[in-house]
């Protein structure tokens, strides 16, 4: 059973960032979504992340959004991976999701979701 997040000043955006890495994690997700309609979902993600600033400043995110330094550690980690896809691939969203550089962002989302003690599948 994932950990109580009543102790969290925002769990609503926790719930959001769970949302997201499960789209992030999952490639099916992502070609339908984003590859198959004129949805920029690529910008959404961007704009969560810049708004919550879960990846530029995860430790200032505990006790909001995340729980502990091991969540801090994954954020990073997915940090990392986003700017090197972006860098590697610049141009459209279509490009950088299907680049191979892409692959490391899907892995350390889920990644972020085990360590967050959350089930990847998506339920919709």
């Amino acid at each position: 059973m994932p950990p109580d997040d009543t102790e969290l000043r925002t769990p609503w955006l926790r719930d959001q960032l769970i949302d997201w890495l499960r789209k992030i994690g999952d490639r099916g997700w992502q070609e339908e979504k984003w590859t198959l309609t004129a949805d920029s979902g690529l910008d959404h993600m961007l704009d969560f992340f810049d708004d919550t600033g879960v990846l530029d400043d995860p430790v200032g995110r505990v006790g909001f959004i995340l729980r502990d330094e091991g969540e801090v550690h994954v954020m990073r980690r997915l940090n990392s991976a986003i700017d090197q896809a972006i860098q590697a691939s610049p141009g459209s969203d279509v490009g950088i999701i299907r680049s191979q550089s892409w692959e490391l962002v899907v892995v350390a989302a889920r990644e972020a979701l085990q360590v967050m003690a959350v089930d990847s599948s998506r339920s919709d």
